[in-house]
């Protein structure tokens, strides 16, 4: 009695031995070009955000208090889905703590002009100066930010 081997061909194998595919730093390489072409919309986007929320709902406009919630939260919302080429400047933290604090605001009837003011402040200042702060510094700016709105990071 013989015994015979037989293998079954595995298409995948066969696929990565295939000549003519891309090659994976070549893939890696052109992702990164496409996420690259975006930065220049992503902070204009990002920049009229926050300056839609100063003429909105800064200090400085009497207007705000017939806003409505959403409004603001949506702002903040698109701050957060733009702010990816700036993670290390903490704007997206900042946004998030903003979210939250236009939430509890909504669930309990009423603006807290004092905290949004300041998260409009922070928002300010961490777009032009965030990446340049110390990180302890950064840190305590959002953990300031995080007890003003009752935002939980690390329940999120």
């Amino acid at each position: 009695m013989k015994v015979r081997k037989f293998r079954p061909t595995n298409r995948l194998t066969a696929m990565i031995k295939e000549r003519g595919g891309i090659m994976a730093k070549d893939a890696i390489a052109a992702a990164e070009a496409g996420v690259e072409s975006l930065r220049e919309s992503s902070m204009a986007a990002l920049d009229d955000a926050i300056a839609e929320i100063e003429r909105r709902f800064g200090k400085d406009t009497p207007e705000r208090v017939s806003e409505a919630y959403e409004g603001l939260y949506v702002l903040g919302s698109r701050i957060i889905d733009v702010s990816a080429f700036v993670s290390d400047a903490g704007i997206d933290k900042a946004a998030v703590s903003l979210c939250t604090l236009v939430d509890s605001c909504e669930g309990a009837g009423y603006w807290r002009w004092d905290a949004v003011d300041v998260h409009i402040d922070a928002l300010r200042l961490l777009r032009a100066h965030g990446a340049a702060l110390p990180v302890a510094q950064r840190d305590a700016m959002l953990q300031g930010l995080y007890q003003v709105s009752n935002y939980r990071p690390d329940e999120a």
